[in-house]
């Protein structure tokens, strides 16, 4: 588990580096001339959404890496508490209908 968190960690690291080094370069860009306002603001905005594209991705990836690590420990998942609450129920009033 340790070893996936530092993978993550520098992951998610080089990606807002990379989105701050892209910022800069189109600042740049548009200081000589070689972007106009609404070209640098066109790319800055395509470059935030991609990056909330790629941290939905990583988030989503982060979830399901964590119901794998729960399952491969044996941990019971909230899924897993509710059906079985359920079930406890549905004896209860099996019980209570029995009387």
């Amino acid at each position: 588990m340790e070893k996936f968190e530092d993978i993550l960690k520098i992951g998610i690291g080089a990606a807002f580096l990379a989105k701050e080094k892209m910022q800069e370069f189109i600042e740049e860009a548009k200081k000589r001339g070689e972007l106009t306002e609404k070209e640098a603001n066109d790319l800055i905005e395509e470059l935030k959404k991609e990056s909330n594209e790629k941290m939905n991705e990583i988030q989503a990836f982060i979830k399901e890496e964590i119901k794998k690590q729960l399952n491969e420990l044996g941990l019971a998942t909230k899924e897993d508490i509710e059906k079985l609450q359920k079930e406890l129920e549905e004896v209860k009033n099996l019980l209570k209908n029995e009387k």
